[in-house]
């Protein structure tokens, strides 16, 4: 027994160091292997990572099979070689871009939902001039579809890939643009004519909120795909003739287009005497006697204005100074696209939505000051109105970023919520809409007067116990949070979004 005990006891010692050492080697690989690659968001299997995920500065070296001399090195090691400090993995989508779509879509729904005979006038359109709550609905609407031109046609900003000949191809985005312009028009239209009725066919509108965004969108849109060229970097020996045209095109797409419309609008609005017998000792900006309203009536004819006016508010003149709106989105969606590394990281988040909401305080101040000059009002959209709600525009978002992706914010429903209903604007804007429509042409009676569904319901279930301003808020709300939202969330846990 001594004679076997003795050998026995330094056997299994030498397997035992070497699973050690083995197992150190491995750790000391594997985090070795890491650090290299950590750079490198996604891997493949060579390690490398996908050609549209590298960060600026990174190149994948791909495998080294070859040491020094030629001679073969093992391991096989994916090295990423980057130019200064690694960059912090980017972000696909900013949550902000769908949750101020969202608080549009919910001011909608709640201006939308209100019943005229009990509402707050605070919560109705301005009749004349002045500025309501309900009327940012709609430059809301522009600035944000402004916004996502440069978002979803980002290749427009982007330097061609070394040894490509030209930039993106312009076909078919034009073609995307002008049926996405078509089909907003056409859906306008429809609305327009629902519900079908002899009486609504006769006095059809042929324009309209949709028909408008339409309409804008296509200008602005064509603006972008035109100019967007001269904001990319200058070669390394550009011709003179070539960085002056490079530079008067990007004055104009960064100044030039909406001064021209400013100054177009302003010049063709009071330079013009209305030729009606009642118009005859009108002085100044009157509506009923304003450009607007003489070129709405003579194209299309009182009976097919808003409400039979002698003007309409999504009419033609007025629509040059809403591109306005649609341009100040344009602007800041493309300093979303073109400084994209400074929107990764929470600092750059809260330091250019600081400068939004800044911008957003300097452009309300000039509106409020142009407006001593112009009046503010949205149905004639004074260039007073697009200044003002330019600026809120901007500094809602810039206030929306900074709660969303700043940090300042932490998740909840309410922010779930509102940017659910980000995701399918047009559809919760169309349904509303014809919601609304449908049971405000139901007719029934209560108490010996006529009514409809829409208005009776608010009248016998609310403003019977509330006063009439805060039953119409509770109806809308109402309507707010118990259809709509429940149909946003489960759109998107479904993953349907529904877009033209």
């Amino acid at each position: 027994m001594a004679n076997h005990a003795g050998p026995a006891r330094p056997g299994p010692a030498r397997p035992w160091r070497c699973a050690v050492a083995v197992a150190v080697s491995r750790v000391i690989v594997r985090s070795l292997d890491g650090a290299t690659t950590s750079p490198v968001p996604a891997q493949g299997r060579s390690g490398c990572a996908p050609r549209g995920a590298r960060s600026e500065g990174e190149v994948c070296m791909g495998r080294l099979t070859e040491g020094a001399g030629g001679a073969s090195a093992a391991p096989s090691v994916a090295v990423a070689v980057a130019a200064g400090p690694p960059a912090p993995p980017d972000r696909r989508r900013l949550t902000a871009l769908d949750a101020f779509r969202g608080c549009l879509v919910a001011l909608r729904i709640l201006i939308g939902s209100q019943v005229a005979e009990l509402a707050a006038p605070a919560l109705l359109h301005a009749d004349g001039f002045g500025l309501t709550v309900a009327d940012l609905v709609a430059p809301g609407f522009l600035f944000i579809m402004g916004m996502a031109v440069p978002v979803s046609m980002s290749a427009f900003l982007r330097p061609p890939a070394e040894g490509a000949v030209g930039g993106p191809t312009r076909r078919p985005q034009l073609l995307r643009i002008a049926r996405r312009a078509a089909l907003l028009y056409a859906i306008g239209m429809f609305l327009n004519a629902y519900p079908f009725l002899p009486e609504v066919l006769a006095q059809l509108r042929f324009v309209g909120v949709l028909q408008r965004l339409g309409v804008v969108y296509l200008v602005v849109s064509l603006l972008y795909v035109t100019c967007a060229w001269s904001m990319l970097p200058v070669g390394v020996r550009p011709r003179a003739l070539r960085v002056s045209i490079r530079t008067s095109v990007r004055a104009f797409l960064l100044g030039g287009f909406p001064l021209g419309c400013v100054v177009l609008w302003i010049v063709a609005t009071y330079s013009f005497h209305s030729p009606w017998p009642e118009c005859a000792g009108v002085h100044g900006l009157v509506r009923d006697c304003s450009l607007e309203a003489y070129v709405d009536t003579s194209l299309w004819g009182v009976r097919h204005n808003f409400n039979g006016a002698v003007f309409d508010p999504e009419g033609l003149p007025s629509t040059l100074v809403a591109v306005v709106n649609c341009w100040a989105g344009l602007v800041v969606g493309m300093d979303l696209v073109r400084n994209r590394r400074r929107y990764r990281t929470t600092g750059g988040v809260r330091r250019r939505a600081s400068l939004l909401i800044a911008a957003g305080v300097v452009g309300i101040a000039a509106g409020l000051t142009l407006g001593q000059v112009i009046p503010i009002g949205k149905q004639l959209w004074t260039p007073s109105y697009a200044l003002v709600t330019t600026g809120i525009m901007a500094a809602g978002f810039g206030a929306v970023l900074l709660a969303f992706d700043g940090g300042w914010w932490r998740r909840t429903p309410c922010g779930d919520t509102l940017v659910a209903l980000g995701r399918n604007p047009l559809f919760f804007y169309v349904l509303s809409e014809l919601v609304t429509d449908t049971l405000d042409y139901l007719p029934v009676r209560h108490h010996g007067a006529a009514g409809s569904v829409w208005s009776v319901g608010a009248e016998v279930g609310l403003a019977s116990w509330l006063p009439a301003p805060l039953a119409s808020v509770v109806w809308a709300l109402l309507w707010l949070l118990v259809c709509y939202v429940p149909l946003a969330r489960l759109l998107v846990s479904r993953g349907w979004y529904i877009r033209v």
